[in-house]
């Protein structure tokens, strides 16, 4: 029994070192990271490739990313409260238009947002929870990989994301 336990204390340790504190997000392609805001600095900046500057930050019980366009700013919501959130430009469906990724990381869990940005006004078309799991996005797809289960796929087609459903006889 003593030494069950004193295995026990030299193993659980390693145990809780191995469990993944972040997603596994890969692109496919290229990506360009606006920026990454962490708990203790959420004044971080960046700029979208348009010139337009982003920023963070967390008013009333809601976190957000805000792009200043002009005279004006447009926020787009990405949780409650933030531990690491990493904001990407990435262009679905090749078209040239670059979307918004946001990849928000919370006390073990992940959101991740997908938005449509031009000329001041943001449109989500992707919002997902996605745990620690591992998660792929390429040009025209987004894949899923979740623990022990089947894996999702969300297309991109004309602007949207579209999942499919197999259909049984």
């Amino acid at each position: 029994m003593k030494n069950f336990i004193i295995s026990f204390l030299l193993l659980f340790p390693l145990g809780l070192s191995a469990q993944k504190l972040q997603p596994d997000v890969e692109f496919s392609g290229n990506k360009i990271l606006i920026l990454t805001a962490k708990k203790g600095a959420l004044k971080a900046t960046g700029k979208v490739t348009s010139g337009d500057l982003v920023s963070v930050g967390c008013d009333q019980g809601a976190c957000y990313f805000e792009i200043q366009y002009k005279d004006r700013s447009v926020r787009q919501i990405v949780g409650d409260d933030i531990s690491i959130l990493n904001l990407y430009e990435y262009d679905f469906g090749a078209d040239g238009d670059n979307e918004i990724v946001a990849v928000n990381e919370f006390k073990g869990t992940s959101f991740l947002y997908v938005c449509a940005y031009s000329r001041g006004i943001i449109q989500e078309l992707f919002k997902k929870e996605i745990k620690n799991n591992k998660v792929l996005i390429s040009k025209n797809y987004i894949e899923y990989f979740p623990s022990g289960g089947p894996d999702s796929v969300w297309n991109f087609y004309k602007g949207q994301f579209w999942t499919m459903t197999p259909y049984k006889n």
